[in-house]
């Protein structure tokens, strides 16, 4: 399916945000899906929990024609810079990241979507994603972060 997949435009993460990917004065296409996640995960406004309708939602989402299941909400980024880490927010950013990623199931992009989020030291998490289609992986990143640390940051 993936084969099939045209693909965003390659985004990667930096020091300060995240860059596109060019090469001989091309944007990059992605077409393994992981601008996707990164952007379900990390895309919107961090300070919009997730819940209701409220006035801190990406400014996209408030756009007419933009479908309910295309809405960037930031729920798993709004954990992870905004509270702080315990063994409970670490559960709730993993079900953060599962709703960020339905999508993907409803879709039918995937039949299966794993996420496994652990602490790695002081304030250091570490976010496995894995996303199957017909049993086969079409998607697996680990993402590496400095809980608490706000924008975007990265180790």
């Amino acid at each position: 399916m993936s084969q099939n997949f045209d693909g965003d435009l390659l985004l990667f993460e930096t020091l300060d945000g995240g860059d596109v990917q060019i090469e001989n004065g091309l944007f990059v296409s992605d077409k393994q899906f992981s601008t996707a996640v990164y952007l379900s995960l990390f895309g919107g406004n961090e300070t919009d929990n997730g819940k209701g309708n409220n006035s801190n939602q990406f400014w996209g989402n408030m756009l007419r024609d933009t479908n309910e299941n295309e809405k960037l909400r930031s729920r798993f980024h709004h954990i992870v810079t905004g509270l702080p880490m315990s063994v409970k927010n670490i559960k709730e950013a993993e079900s953060a990241a599962m709703i960020d990623l339905q999508w993907f199931i409803d879709d039918k992009i995937a039949d299966v979507v794993k996420v496994n989020g652990r602490s790695t030291g002081k304030n250091k998490f570490n976010l496995k994603v894995e996303i199957l289609k017909d049993k086969m992986n079409i998607f697996e990143n680990e993402y590496f972060l400095l809980w608490g640390a706000g924008d975007g940051a990265t180790l």
